[in-house]
């Protein structure tokens, strides 16, 4: 009967011995400082009533080069954010397939921005309707 006790907290010691090790160190583990890698701010703009269209490809083409933004839309909320994520620099002709206006703030007018399919957003005013042509 002593041996069977014994053998029982022997196999309750050797059970227990590892959660106590366990859990300091997840304590520890869980309180290390972890750094974050630095964004690009994007400007977050209000999509206006009736802002987001899609459509049909509809052709368009660039005359210079153009800054390119990555669009994040917010779920909960009627706002979008543009970041800066490279230029379109082609002189081809683009297919666009989408347009988002944002409201007009105090300190800027309401813009439009265009998705290029398969690159990102451009700003309406930088981008020519029509195909590309090219200059023989």
């Amino acid at each position: 009967m002593i041996m069977k006790k014994f053998a029982t907290i022997i196999t309750v010691a050797s059970l227990a011995l590892p959660l106590a090790f366990a859990a300091p160190l997840a304590v520890s583990a869980a309180t290390t400082p972890t750094t974050t890698a630095a964004k690009t701010k994007g400007t977050t703009y209000t999509i206006a009533k009736n802002g987001v269209k899609n459509f049909k490809a509809r052709a368009y083409h660039i005359k210079k080069n153009i800054t390119l933004y990555k669009g994040f839309f917010y779920a909960d909320a009627g706002k979008v954010t543009f970041t800066p994520k490279g230029k379109l620099t082609k002189p081809m002709t683009y297919s666009v397939t989408r347009s988002v206006t944002v409201a007009a703030t105090k300190t800027s007018k309401a813009k439009t921005f265009l998705y290029v399919k398969g690159y990102g957003y451009v700003l309406s005013s930088q981008i020519t309707k029509g195909r590309y042509m090219s200059a023989d």
